[in-house]
């Protein structure tokens, strides 16, 4: 391997100073069937078609602890019939159901979670795809069992009303969702003839399910019609050798049929002639701004290889000084900017300018609109250019070629969805590959982009709406378009409007360091930073991640100090934007945030230019520039989150109170808004001040780094920022949950009731910890099987395992229309009863305890997993970085006797310690079982707590 990594290096180098697109010569194309893959990636691919049809990609990765597999379906909700519409999402929850040779609904399922794993599907306009991920050693037995959804799947017609039921409860769960509201007011604008305008989600009524007999010949002979193995395509990543996997997979999708499905591209126009320009206003149910522009253009997938939608929309998106957003920015207009290729489908495409509004901005819509015209037009005059292009060829082929290894669940779904699209031989490349500059093509799509040509909608409140769709009660208004204001979009004040300068971020140091073949990172310094090491020797990339922490107990010890910190931080981010943009091409990145801790702060990506962005980083968060316009547009986009948060679907807003309910550090919602709205400016700067007169400084620098390296890198931070020699240590506190039930209302502005129950364990420490990440397992799919398949609660329905620090603690979450709080607080408190009741015996528990041993036991999946995982560690106190060891261990020693015992006790009736957090929806007057909790700062200052450093 060491060998291989030297070459490689070589021979990326001389691509990149001799022509900046990657060659052939060092890519594994040995055969026909190979997929081209950078020197990076050490897994085998292969290709193949089956006789039927089937195209297949199998990757075999010696060193996988998780295997996964994705099988895609080049068909979505465009082949729905109209009388049937959301028939093909009806369809994708229906094929989870049993199969022929599986008959047992809710056993796939069952077997992916026993064995590590996790699962879904979803459904898009021209794709349905189904994906899963498992312990390494447990591949073949699911993908048997997942294989015969495509092959011997029932439909059972005793689910039929059940799943249509799920499907309306889906509907219903996201009625008041932004997205789906405009996207329902846009399709209502479409040419009615094109497939896009049909109501994908489907419901009750477009599925028509008074009749449940119809409704499953049509499910019958949609499937019969459209899951056609010639329009399949299959990715498998397992640990096996190649031809071990093609011996496992080839036959269990041999008996997919081929039925000869033909897709040919969308004929009609998305637009009826003459419709357009149109300008649409959108009552939103949050309290938000916005103004898109959409342009409806040619298909722009025959060009794959190209990509004139990419290097138009990263001009017009860039964020850098005279570009679009820095002009509205400046002119006190905008928060943020998005361009770029919006939806495309066979035979168009739609590109959009998206720009989030602040409440001056709203007043300037038709100056905003003018600016973006002219921005286009200004690319078509001087922005196409072959440097401007071979930029960002290379950035793409960088990228590629120095690529991170995503988790194999999402691999997998990438790699099948991308193998309806590229040939399989430039599978992984051709996300990126941009070949050959053409600049009439350019021109072809910029010609498109005019006033004329434009699909305008405004979100805001308050906008004049004169129409309704009743299905997302969602009201909307047409704004007539004057001649003259056609005229006035092509003249607007371009005063600062530029194009993008040369990327001076641009990495062109690929070497690799050497590190001591150390599995952890070492303690190079402690004092004046605490400074930790650790020299990637797994991974092989030419990247790695600084994270700092700027212990103070000044940053977040209240809601007042909380807030300053979070506007201060906002302040350092807007700052930086547009210096930071081009440097986010160029393959970097920065974070900053508030934690109970103090401040942590990471920058990631190319190691060569971490240093010139970490050193600017810190010199603005130290002194950042006190402007009172930037400091009112951050502070009122604030202050909107906030308001918004009430307006989130109830399941979010029951799991995001619960952490301001347990932890101390973290302030009630109200709490953290009121003292957001206290906030002045002259205060914030005070607060900075304190904050970083005196800190205490951890440093960890994780990847391509020498030592030489993570000095230097320690010394910029030395010289920018001030230190104590003294070591802080700011604790956290956990709540410690009395017996009983503590009972949480939150106002949530929707129908559906949400519930969610927290159990925290009467112990504390690892044994706790595992053995409730045991009991999630066990009882986590079979309680979404009972709860929403079987009694149809609704939607949203799990349970899954919640630690905090050394705090067991296990969620059952339920969002329904069609039960009151305290009935779904019923259910859930009968599950467990029940599963309690049923038990579980000890062969069974020897089962989950080995395959939850494999999933602590994985390793990262790629270099910033282990780097992120080495930071938590050293955050919480592991200086051996072997957290997950101790946790494999404790779990190794536990006995099913003493599991038992802690199940029985935590989950029992009489010695539960619960929270319930609940939203009452349709059903105001319905109160769960327990004891009203209060505030969240009253309840937390009444309880005792747990305390970590």
């Amino acid at each position: 391997m060491r060998y291989l990594k030297s070459v490689g290096l070589i021979v990326i180098f001389f691509q990149l100073a001799a022509c900046s697109w990657l060659g052939s010569d060092w890519l594994d194309s040995r055969d026909t069937s190979a997929v081209l893959k950078p020197v990076s990636d050490q897994r085998e691919y292969r290709y193949t078609e089956l006789e039927n049809g089937l195209k297949v990609v199998l990757i075999s990765d010696s060193a996988a602890d998780k295997a996964a597999a994705s099988l895609d379906v080049n068909v979505g909700s465009r082949q729905d019939p109209k009388d049937y519409q959301g028939l093909a999402h009806f369809l994708e929850h229906m094929l989870f159901l049993g199969t022929e040779k599986y008959p047992e609904a809710g056993a796939y399922q069952a077997y992916i979670t026993a064995n590590g794993g996790s699962h879904n599907a979803f459904t898009s306009f021209e794709h349905t795809n189904y994906f899963f991920d498992i312990s390494a050693d447990s591949l073949e037995p699911a993908l048997d069992q997942f294989a015969q959804f495509f092959v011997g799947p029932l439909f059972n017609a005793e689910y039929v009303q059940r799943e249509v039921n799920a499907v309306n409860s889906e509907y219903r769960a996201r009625i008041r969702d932004d997205g789906r509201r405009e996207l329902a007011v846009f399709k209502a604008q479409l040419n009615q003839d094109h497939p896009f305008a049909k109501f994908s989600v489907g419901n009750l009524e477009t599925l028509r399910s008074d009749n449940e007999v119809a409704l499953r010949e049509q499910l019958l002979a949609f499937y019969g019609k459209n899951y056609s193995a010639n329009i399949m395509t299959l990715t498998v990543i397992g640990r096996e050798s190649l031809d071990q996997l093609e011996a496992m997979v080839l036959p269990k999708f041999a008996g997919v049929k081929n039925r000869g499905r033909d897709l040919a591209p969308i004929e009609q126009a998305l637009f009826t002639a003459g419709t357009l320009p149109r300008w649409i206003n959108i009552q939103p149910v949050q309290n938000r701004r916005s103004l898109s522009i959409n342009f409806p253009v040619p298909d722009a997938e025959r060009y794959w290889h190209v990509k004139p939608l990419n290097y138009i929309g990263n001009i017009l998106g860039h964020e850098g000084s005279g570009s679009l957003l820095s002009v509205l920015k400046a002119r006190g207009w905008a928060d943020s900017l998005r361009a770029g290729q919006s939806f495309d489908y066979q035979g168009g495409a739609l590109f959009g300018v998206d720009v989030a509004l602040t409440e001056s901005g709203l007043k300037h819509v038709d100056e905003i609109a003018g600016l973006i015209y002219e921005g286009i037009e200004l690319l078509r005059a001087k922005g196409i250019e072959e440097w401007r292009f071979n930029e960002q060829s290379g950035l793409a082929n960088q990228e590629f070629m120095f690529r991170a290894q995503p988790a194999a669940i999402n691999e997998v779904v990438q790699l099948s969805m991308g193998l309806q699209k590229f040939p399989a031989r430039e599978l992984l490349r051709g996300p990126y590959l941009m070949d050959e500059y053409r600049p009439g093509l350019l021109t072809e799509f910029l010609e498109v982009m005019t006033p004329e040509n434009s699909f305008i909608s405004l979100v805001a409140p308050g906008v004049e709406t004169e129409f309704e769709i009743s299905r997302y009660q969602v009201s909307y208004g047409v704004r007539d378009i004057t001649a003259d204001q056609l005229s006035g979009w092509t003249s607007a004040n371009t005063a600062g409007l530029g194009l993008p300068i040369k990327n001076n971020f641009v990495a062109s140091d690929f070497s690799l360091k050497k590190g001591d073949s150390s599995a952890i990172p070492k303690l190079l310094t402690d004092t004046p930073v605490e400074l930790w090491l650790n020299t990637d020797d797994t991974f092989e990339l030419p990247k790695g991640r600084v994270y700092l922490l700027l212990e103070s107990e000044e940053v977040a010890a209240d809601a007042e100090r909380r807030a300053k910190s979070d506007l201060w931080l906002q302040m350092v981010k807007d700052q930086l934007n547009e210096l930071s943009y081009p440097a986010q091409l160029a393959g970097l990145d920065f974070n900053v945030s508030v934690g109970w801790r103090g401040v942590q702060v990471s920058v990631g990506g190319f190691n060569q230019k971490q240093g010139e962005l970490l050193r600017e980083l810190l010199l603005v968060l130290k002194s950042p520039e006190w402007q009172q316009a930037r400091f009112s547009r951050l502070k009122a986009q604030r202050l909107r989150q906030f308001e918004n948060a009430s307006r989130q679907s109830p399941y979010q807003q029951v799991i995001a109170e619960l952490p301001r309910m347990l932890s101390r550090e973290t302030p009630g919602l109200s709490a953290h808004e009121a003292a957001t709205q206290k906030a002045e400016m002259s205060a914030v700067a005070s607060h900075v001040a304190s904050v970083m007169k005196d800190l205490h400084i951890r440093m960890l620098v994780d990847g391509n780094f020498s030592e030489a390296d993570a000095r230097s890198l320690a010394g910029l931070v030395d010289a920018a920022l001030p230190m104590t020699l003294e070591t802080r240590s700011p604790a956290q506190f956990i709540t410690h949950l009395p017996v009983g039930t503590s009972v949480r209302k939150i106002p949530a502005e929707h129908d559906d009731s949400a519930v969610l129950m927290y159990l925290q364990s009467a112990a504390s420490g690892l044994q706790a910890r595992v053995a409730m990440g045991l009991t999630a397992q066990m009882l986590s799919a079979d309680f979404y099987h009972q709860l929403r398949t079987t009694k149809q609660l609704g939607y949203v329905v799990s349970a899954s395992v919640y630690p905090q620090r050394d705090v067991a603690g296990l969620i059952f979450l339920v969002q329904s229309p069609v039960l009151d709080p305290a009935s779904v607080q019923g259910e859930i408190t009968a599950y467990i009863q029940q599963w309690l009741k049923a038990g579980v015996d000890e062969a069974s528990f020897e089962k989950h305890k080995a395959s939850l041993s494999l999933r602590l036991a994985e390793q990262p999946e790629n270099l910033w997993d282990a780097a992120g995982r080495h930071w938590q560690d050293l955050l919480d106190n592991y200086p051996e970085f072997n957290s997950r060891d101790q946790l494999v261990e404790a779990l190794g020693d536990l006995q099913y006797a003493d599991w038992l015992a802690l199940t029985q006790s935590d989950l029992g009736e009489t010695g539960q310690r619960a929270l319930l957090v609940y939203n009452s929806g349709k059903w105001p007057q319905a109160v769960p079982m327990g004891k009203a909790s209060g505030e969240p700062g009253q309840f937390k200052a009444a309880l005792p707590a747990y305390r970590f450093e």
